[in-house]
């Protein structure tokens, strides 16, 4: 079975028609069923889909939107079908832009569609500490109860970035990026935190071209941007907030920061 199911989220990685109908029948009516406001399907990692997949699952995403809001994460041609069926006034329909392990964006790659490709293999649940330390305790999955961001949103790429700073909530303390900026648990990162919950190389940011992007460096609970959890290299804009390691213990994330241009 190609489909998982976790908290409000479901996700379908089904490679054609029959794989993906038969997915859909097995976790559809469980995913509906469950008792968020909001609930999310991400339909990005499936592959040779025809009209056959978009008549199964169009009536079950409609009978689900008129209940719920619901979040439709597909590849553009797949978007681009909802839309013209009239999905774009019941449901947030978002285009998932895939990259690669180590894949980094730059500003040209915001012109025009993001293509479609592959991503890696979500990892298993995280365990609570990140790394060595106290017996370790079960978190939810990084991606658990906030709808997951492979989306480019184009207008949030700066023109002019200079001056960028993380700023502390807790503290209020400003941390310069210049060109780059890690946070970590120990050295080498730039700004270290001394959190169990905060793995040892855990985000950065970092100038390229004309714009900031910030970077999950693989941490174990996550970096989340916006209420998103990081999953590609994001362009950062004035007043975002980037919250580290957001897990049972910490479920309003062990650190919040700003990103600031001023």
């Amino acid at each position: 079975m190609t489909a998982t199911l976790r908290w409000n989220r479901l996700s379908i990685a089904a490679d054609g028609d029959a794989q993906f109908k038969a997915d859909i029948e097995a976790r559809l009516d469980e995913w509906a069923a469950l008792p968020h406001a909001e609930l999310e399907v991400d339909l990005g990692q499936c592959t040779n889909l025809t009209d056959e997949s978009f008549k199964v699952a169009a009536p079950r995403l409609a009978d689900t939107a008129a209940k719920k809001r619901l979040v439709v994460r597909a590849g553009a041609a797949l978007a681009r079908q909802l839309e013209a069926a009239g999905f774009g006034s019941s449901v947030e329909l978002r285009i998932v832009m895939r990259m690669g392990p180590g894949a980094r964006l730059s500003f040209a790659d915001f012109d025009g569609v993001p293509p479609e490709g592959e991503d890696e293999a979500e990892p298993e649940a995280a365990l609570e500490p990140a790394e060595d330390g106290a017996e370790p305790v079960a978190a939810p999955h990084k991606d658990a109860t906030i709808p997951p961001s492979g989306d480019v949103n184009i207008t949030k790429v700066q023109v002019k970035a200079s001056n960028g700073q993380l700023v502390d909530q807790e503290d209020g303390k400003r941390y310069p990026v210049g060109e780059e900026l890690s946070i970590g648990r120990e050295p080498p990162a730039t700004v270290v935190f001394q959190i169990p919950t905060i793995s040892k190389k855990h985000f950065r940011i970092y100038l390229q071209g004309p714009a900031y992007f910030i970077e999950d460096l693989r941490s174990t609970n996550g970096t989340y941007l916006n209420g998103d959890p990081l999953t590609q290299p994001r362009p950062l804009a004035e007043g975002d907030e980037i919250v580290v390691a957001i897990t049972l213990k910490h479920p309003d994330g062990a650190r919040r920061f700003k990103f600031s241009m001023k």
